[in-house]
């Protein structure tokens, strides 16, 4: 099967859903199948394993070249990555609906990963027209599409009560791990750990993403200063050149408020197998972003590939409740706060065994619903289908599947 997947971002530009598309792109490859990239021309080269087709995504005057260059592919199917504000100032891109259509009519088969949904309005009473127009642009989205995967089962059910005559369309596509695990061998872990002075005895806490304020990254660095065992290190792995400034500043004063200052580590970008590396020497990992969002987060889907014990705020309409179990795969707090976080870890660093295996079954999850050849399957029930891939033969995209100049930085 002929591939072309769609989308706006693609490393080496930063971006969760870009950073998608290029470990999918692996995945697919991997599997056999004949892969195509369209996306935006980059001023740094970029070395795939796939087809690289490249143009301007910015609007009208776009609308014929970008045809052309799909036609020029003459895909099996079009795999659009999606988010909004990617595209467009306020989440619509009109033109981009009109393409869509004329692919349609010309058989061109159209699936779509959608990455968000249109703003709430009961949360953002002041947008509601912006809201209205990104609800009509995703149904236009949907009534082109033959498929359209979400990555929350929660997505599924508010597409469906809202388009319910396209209900049938509807997949559920949670997001896998964008962060290969590259082997590191027990004396290579005490090395690294080691190199970032961190002594016999002392446990090391990470976090990872975008270093920006939705993550409430201030939650876990306030938590740091209330634990009983002082000989905490925290790792804050994400790019500090992508953060705004004001929030850096402010995380970093917090730190120093909390005379922690010294125990933090800010590694900056780091190339996607360092980055593995750094995660596989942590201890423990939280996610402090409090709207709980498991299935979406590229972070979390890390923290689990790589078999850390996770802390992460309690959502239950955002989690799917036969997928995490608090205490057995993932340990949930109420709030992302100091004091809720504080006392998950207190407990863990109490019982290192069942950290441990807690940090375990979360990895077992994770190979056996989340993991990119599941990601394959889900894909491949969703209409034309991609064949499944063997689990013996195909692996995620392995190294240097995501450069080095994305990595650390990766929206996640």
């Amino acid at each position: 099967m002929r591939v072309l997947i769609l989308t706006k971002n693609f490393p080496p530009k930063s971006c969760g859903v870009g950073d998608y598309a290029w470990c999918l792109a692996g995945a697919l490859a991997a599997a056999g199948e004949f892969v195509a990239v369209l996306t935006e021309p980059s001023e740094v080269p970029r070395h795939l394993p796939v087809g690289l087709r490249e143009h301007l995504l910015g609007g009208w005057r776009d609308f014929m070249p970008v045809l052309r260059e799909i036609q020029a592919a003459a895909p099996d199917r079009l795999q659009l990555e999606y988010s909004g504000y990617a595209w467009g100032r306020w989440g619509v891109a009109w033109w981009l609906n009109a393409l869509l259509f004329k692919l349609r009519r010309e058989g061109i088969p159209v699936h779509i990963g959608l990455h968000e949904t249109a703003i709430r309005m009961r949360q953002h009473p002041l947008q509601i027209p912006v809201a209205l127009a990104q609800w009509v642009h995703v149904g236009l989205l949907l009534a082109v599409a033959q498929t359209v995967e979400l990555n929350m089962t929660s997505r599924v059910a508010t597409l469906g009560r809202v388009f319910p005559w396209w209900r049938a369309k509807l997949r559920y596509r949670p997001n896998s791990s964008n962060i290969p695990v590259e082997p590191l061998s027990l004396a290579e872990r005490q090395a690294l750990r080691r190199a970032h002075d961190v002594v016999d005895g002392e446990v090391v806490v990470a976090t990872f993403g975008m270093l920006h304020t939705a993550k409430r990254y201030e939650a876990l660095i306030g938590a740091i200063p209330l634990l009983s065992d002082k000989r905490i290190k925290l790792w804050m792995l994400g790019d500090t050149a992508t953060a705004p400034p004001e929030y850096l500043a402010r995380l970093k004063a917090t730190a120093r408020a909390g005379g922690i200052e010294e125990r933090v580590l800010w590694p900056g970008r780091l190339e996607t197998a360092e980055l593995s590396r750094m995660l596989q020497a942590a201890d423990l990992f939280v996610l402090s972003q409090p709207d709980g969002h498991l299935t979406r987060s590229g972070s979390f889907m890390a923290a689990a590939a790589h078999g850390l014990p996770v802390v992460a705020v309690r959502n239950p309409a955002g989690q799917g409740q036969t997928e995490f179990t608090h205490r057995e795969n993932v340990w949930f707090v109420d709030r992302s706060a100091p004091a809720e976080i504080a006392a998950a870890l207190d407990a863990l660093l109490q019982d290192p065994y069942a950290a441990r295996r807690m940090g375990n079954e979360l990895r077992r999850l994770y190979e056996s619903r989340f993991d990119w050849r599941v990601t394959l399957g889900h894909t491949g029930a969703a209409g034309t289908s991609f064949s499944a891939p063997d689990p013996l033969a195909v692996t995620t995209p392995a190294k240097g599947a995501v450069t080095a100049a994305h990595a650390g930085g990766a929206k996640q």
